[in-house]
């Protein structure tokens, strides 16, 4: 018999998005209007101060204050992206630690609830970062590396996405993944909602928004419940 995710749907859909920035606010009401879950990464640290940094088309990439954070991802999961969005692969030991768990604690206290993923910054990862997010009560760890496929990945502190958003092939991605017959199938789309600005890819974005929500085989989940889900699930 196959498989099913909850509710008895065929295929799962997931999007991911890191930093906390100003284009959120659209974003977040982009996924709401949809009825499609997001998965938010989050810098504590950063947000208290509302760093700022210039994008190299010139333009200014604004963090959201904690303010305007609190309730803007309500329906959503928020997920740790470390303190301040360190490179990861020259901090000793304590400061790895302190960088998860200090996140981790931050996020908890804002938000009030159970902060459950972490998400690396940038593109290093290796087995001393999944050590340090099991040892800091994460779920799971998710790395800056993409499959291009729906297959879904079996381990929770080395995790694997899907694609991201700006890769040239991210439209007929989700069009195979909407035709394919793959047993438990996902499709996650990671990104940065800057880059909808950047690159101008709302309109790409609402498409896709538009032509998943109308499918009634796909379950809308946060990278949590799709963690929990595979956990129970797989094997």
């Amino acid at each position: 018999m196959k498989k099913l995710y909850p509710g008895g749907k065929a295929k799962a859909f997931n999007i991911t998005y890191d930093d906390g920035v100003l284009q959120d606010e659209r974003f977040v009401a982009l996924l709401n209007k949809y009825g499609i879950k997001g998965t938010f990464n989050l810098n504590s640290e950063l947000m208290q101060n509302e760093f700022s940094w210039t994008h190299p088309n010139g333009m200014q990439v604004k963090r959201l204050s904690v303010e305007k954070v609190k309730h803007l991802y309500d329906g959503h999961e928020v997920a740790s992206h470390t303190l301040t969005h360190p490179y990861m692969y020259n901090l000793s030991d304590g400061e790895l630690y302190h960088q998860l768990k200090s996140d981790k604690e931050n996020l908890e206290k804002l938000f009030e609830r159970e902060i459950k993923g972490f998400a690396v910054p940038f593109d290093y990862y290796d087995d001393r970062i999944a050590e340090c997010a099991k040892a800091c009560g994460f779920a799971y760890a998710r790395k800056s590396e993409f499959t291009n496929s729906f297959k879904p990945c079996s381990d929770s502190y080395h995790w694997k996405t899907g694609i991201y958003h700006i890769d040239d092939n991210l439209t007929n991605f989700v069009a195979d993944f909407l035709n394919t017959e793959e047993e438990l199938a996902v499709c996650q789309i990671v990104g940065h909602s800057y880059d909808l600005d950047a690159e101008n890819l709302w309109g790409t974005m609402e498409l896709i928004c538009a032509a998943v929500s109308k499918c009634d085989d796909i379950w809308f989940c946060t990278n949590a419940e799709l963690v929990e889900f595979l956990k129970q699930n797989q094997g």
